[in-house]
């Protein structure tokens, strides 16, 4: 508890010497890196400081648009000059995770990073990285609760939406009894449980469950079993949002004797994502470096220009790695 609460003064510390921030998240940012990022707006708001959230993804995600903030988050561009004397990086372990908005970080003297990803390279001279945290909401609730403000129904919503995102609902391994202790406090302050999974969860298009039933429908198993791969190829994913289709992660882990969970789509662009999922036989985080990708031991995930058929073999090669 002692260093705890030394990291999170210094934190504290942080926030307060500094008067113009940038606030930064993981490109493809999901329900954490909004609720990180925009809490730390909240926090920045209330001490009115001023700030500028910024991802390097160009389309954001609506289905977070009830959150607090959500309106005031920009996409990088690359006529973007501004100067900030700080910057908060969330969720993200490396600079290449951050993507085009990291152009815009001064210099690891002037950042802050708060994260549950394991370290893969300095960025910031004040780090708060915890693996064993469900999420980078759990982390930014431990600052402000050290903090002078109070968790009015806005600010309990950011937090709960990103720890209830990244635990699945409190379904997934990570979930911890602190997570729920934090729900407790966050749902004593007027955050909804019920409201924000129905955004998170169950606000999807009907072409996207559609989406959704074809891959279903079109699922391997490979190595034995051990693996299941669900793959939606560019014509489907050009009619559907990704936000809708996300759930395909969760589902490629649902069979019984599947170990490894495999969701790749492709973009336009020749991009191919891949969402990893693991019932912890096989390091996952390990699986998605080799790709550039990364993440956790449990859930990963990688993009890549490779094309989809060679990018799911050469994966197979190194889960089996893991499996022999």
């Amino acid at each position: 508890m002692g260093n705890l609460n030394n990291i999170c003064e210094q934190i504290l510390d942080f926030f307060d010497k500094h008067d113009n921030f940038l606030i930064t998240a993981h490109l493809s940012a999901d329900g954490d890196a909004y609720g990180a990022a925009l809490s730390i707006a909240y926090y920045l708001n209330f001490l009115s400081k001023k700030y500028e959230v910024v991802f390097h993804d160009q389309e954001k995600e609506t289905k977070y648009d009830y959150l607090w903030g959500f309106d005031e988050i920009r996409s990088y561009n690359k006529n973007m000059t501004q100067k900030y004397d700080a910057a908060v990086i969330v969720d993200v372990p490396s600079k290449s995770r951050i993507g085009d908005s990291a152009n815009l970080l001064p210099i690891p003297e002037y950042c802050l990073k708060i994260d549950h990803h394991p370290v893969e390279e300095h960025l910031s001279d004040i780090s708060f990285v915890d693996t064993s945290a469900s999420s980078t909401c759990q982390l930014i609730y431990e600052i402000l609760s050290r903090g002078n403000i109070a968790f009015e129904k806005e600010l309990a919503t950011l937090l709960l939406s990103g720890i209830m995102y990244d635990t699945g609902r409190f379904s997934f391994s990570n979930t911890s009894q602190r997570d729920f202790e934090i729900a407790a406090n966050l749902t004593g302050a007027g955050a909804s449980s019920n409201q924000i999974a129905s955004h998170l969860f169950f606000n999807n298009s009907f072409e996207s469950l559609k989406t959704v039933g074809y891959g279903l429908a079109n699922m391997q198993l490979r190595l034995n079993g051990k693996v299941c791969v669900i793959s939606l190829p560019l014509e489907l994913m050009q009619n559907s949002k990704r936000i809708d289709t996300d759930e395909l992660s969760n589902y490629s882990l649902a069979i019984k004797g599947v170990e490894v969970g495999l969701f790749v789509r492709q973009f336009e662009d020749n991009i191919t994502k891949v969402s990893f999922r693991s019932r912890g036989l096989v390091d996952v985080n390990k699986v998605a470096r080799n790709f550039g990708g990364g993440g956790h031991l449990h859930a990963a995930g990688c993009r890549t220009k490779a094309e989809p058929d060679g990018l799911i073999e050469n994966i197979l090669i190194e889960i089996q790695k893991q499996l022999a």
